[in-house]
């Protein structure tokens, strides 16, 4: 019940009907609960036994209240259950969330993974810088035979995480396989710089995929580059921390919101037991 509202609704009334000798309420537009407050004090005004009508409709306030109240509690109690279970509902999403960025900055530190393909030979390559393993994306890599350095074989360029997956087809395959050829990696700057060459080797093979990462000492060539992977690193650190963040100032509200209402809840149903307790 809105009392102030109750009382700016009956001010605006009509009263030019109201007969004040007689209470009568014929006339006036009020809501349920100031019509029967109303009905009430007429009844007790006019009674010729005002106690016992003051008595019974004591009864029927309290009744009204304590259903009011009940209904309240019923109210708080399921809002509570509610906040928990979006709560619950949040934490994992935002969990969720948290667990696939760190997993995707752990895949991402691995050299790429390529699925067998029957009629091609892949191979997933890696470059970092070699003291911070920092990937090193925007670098053109190529391999080669061993035995003949000068041909590329297959070329591209490092994504985002320094990596990059190269084809070799059926033909070349078979031909490779057939010599067999050892394909290592060439590492060069946009501009066509070498800055890496040689490492680990792999063999050709079809419905195979090889790896190779190439670890390369900083220089100023690989400058523009490692700033580059080291942006991509704390852009993903700081997504991290801003869910870490969000998921704490989530708990923080939903404990302050849940506090204020478990408290009101208490408070009601002290109002109730109080009813109860006392006669009517």
């Amino acid at each position: 019940m809105d009392l102030k509202q109750n009382l700016t609704d009956l001010a605006n009334q009509d009263f030019s009907k109201f007969d004040f000798t007689r209470w009568n309420l014929d006339g006036l537009k009020l809501d349920s609960q100031p019509a029967a407050l109303a009905t009430w004090i007429r009844d007790v005004r006019l009674s010729s036994q005002p106690a016992q009508a003051f008595a019974r409709g004591v009864t029927v306030i309290k009744a009204a209240v304590l259903k009011d109240l009940q209904g309240q509690v019923k109210q708080l109690q399921q809002g509570i259950s509610s906040a928990d279970t979006e709560l619950a509902a949040r934490t994992t999403a935002t969990q969720n969330q948290i667990a696939a960025l760190k997993e995707g900055m752990r895949t991402a530190a691995l050299p790429p993974s390529a699925t067998p393909d029957p009629e091609s030979f892949q191979v997933g390559i890696k470059v970092v810088e070699q003291s911070s393993r920092v990937s090193l994306p925007g670098l053109q890599v190529r391999v080669f035979d061993t035995r003949n350095p000068k041909v590329t074989l297959a070329d591209g360029t490092t994504d985002a995480t320094g990596n990059a997956v190269l084809k070799l087809n059926k033909d070349q395959t078979e031909a490779l396989s057939k010599n067999n050829a050892e394909l290592a990696t060439e590492v060069l700057t946009p501009d066509g710089k070498s800055v890496f060459s040689g490492g680990q080797s792999v063999v050709p093979k079809l419905n195979q995929a090889g790896t190779l990462v190439a670890s390369i000492k900083s220089s100023a060539d690989l400058a523009p580059h490692l700033s580059a992977g080291n942006a991509v690193n704390a852009q993903q650190q700081e997504l991290v921390t801003a869910l870490t963040s969000r998921l704490d100032a989530l708990n923080v509200h939903h404990k302050d919101a849940k506090d204020e209402a478990q408290q009101h809840l208490e408070l009601v149903q002290a109002m109730i037991a109080d009813l109860q307790a006392k006669p009517a």
